[in-house]
């Protein structure tokens, strides 16, 4: 399994990477912003099998982040990569929803719980991000209304 651990803070790719990467069935690669996660994921089309992304990068922050990173998959043709967001405040679940997140973990975060989260994503397929379905539901509002 490969892991992509984005954060800017090292204490945060730290506890993200030191149960996935103790165990030996998991390689992780860590990069430390927003920038290298697009080098990594679109200009070089890596592969991974989930993404972590913590929530607080700069300059747009990692759910913006996360949603550009999809974005960039569904025009490249690439299938998109589950990930899971690591967020400071349990009320940014919308956002992480909005953003396409498999599942958001409040900061500070527990290792084992990481784990767990990490290895249940392995091989799902990621959630619509963004307006996903809007447009289907205002076409239908307004066919329903013509009638």
């Amino acid at each position: 399994m490969r892991v992509l651990v984005v954060s800017e803070d090292a204490d945060e790719r730290l506890r993200a990477t030191s149960v996935l990467g103790s165990a030996g069935d998991v390689e992780v690669v860590e990069v430390d912003g927003a920038a290298a996660a697009r080098t990594a994921l679109v200009d070089r089309g890596e592969r991974f099998d989930v993404l972590v992304i913590d929530g607080d990068l700069a300059p747009k922050g990692g759910f913006a982040t996360l949603y550009d990173l999809r974005a960039a998959a569904e025009l490249t043709g690439r299938p998109a990569t589950p990930a899971l967001v690591l967020a400071a405040r349990s009320q940014d679940a919308w956002l992480a929803a909005w953003a396409g997140a498999s599942g958001v973990l409040d900061k500070p975060v527990d290792p084992f719980a990481l784990d767990d989260r990490v290895r249940a994503l392995v091989g799902t397929e990621p959630p619509a991000y963004g307006d996903a379905g809007a447009d289907a539901q205002q076409l239908a509002a307004a066919l329903r209304d013509r009638r």
